[in-house]
């Protein structure tokens, strides 16, 4: 009986040990790191068209508000309605990127950012908004496309009598 539970044991963990390697780097890590800055450069210039040209024809996009796009034209669309209310005049700045590659051509790209120029609704200005970008991406035809996107705002946890 020991002998099978150590023989599926073995088998369990070398298994999983062939899942924790990396895949081999061949420029992807920068290659991706580029792509994300290209956003970011397109959000600064409020150009909607270019925001969503990073992102593959079938992407997609939940907003930190629940809003969904599907498509690289829907992206488009959420990217034309945020810089014409909220995000209009605003500067994105990515302060912390961490680069994945699951395979030779799929990374998924973990985005610390920094939003400024926001106004509050009395039109005061509002404090720089911290968020977090989660990212899959992946190469096709020479080119990194972002497939799916995430990005959620930091809240500031409740008080509690139980630390988390």
């Amino acid at each position: 009986m020991h002998k099978v539970i150590r023989t599926a044991l073995a088998m369990a963990i070398a298994s999983t040990a062939s899942l924790a390697v990396a895949a081999p780097d061949t420029g992807g890590e920068a290659q991706v790191r580029a792509r994300c800055q290209e956003f970011a450069a397109a959000w600064n210039r409020h150009d909607a068209k270019a925001m969503a040209g990073v992102w593959a024809p079938d992407g997609d996009l939940i907003n930190p508000s629940g809003r969904m796009a599907k498509g690289r034209a829907d992206v488009e669309k959420l990217f034309t309605d945020e810089h014409a209310g909220v995000m209009k005049g605003t500067t994105f700045t990515i302060t912390g990127m961490t680069v994945r590659l699951l395979e030779p051509d799929i990374a998924f790209a973990d985005w610390d950012v920094e939003i400024s120029g926001m106004q509050s609704p009395d039109g005061t200005a509002a404090p720089v908004l911290k968020a977090h970008v989660n990212s899959v991406i992946t190469k096709k035809s020479g080119q990194w496309w972002i497939v799916a996107g995430r990005p959620v705002v930091y809240q500031t946890a409740p008080a509690s009598a139980h630390p988390m």
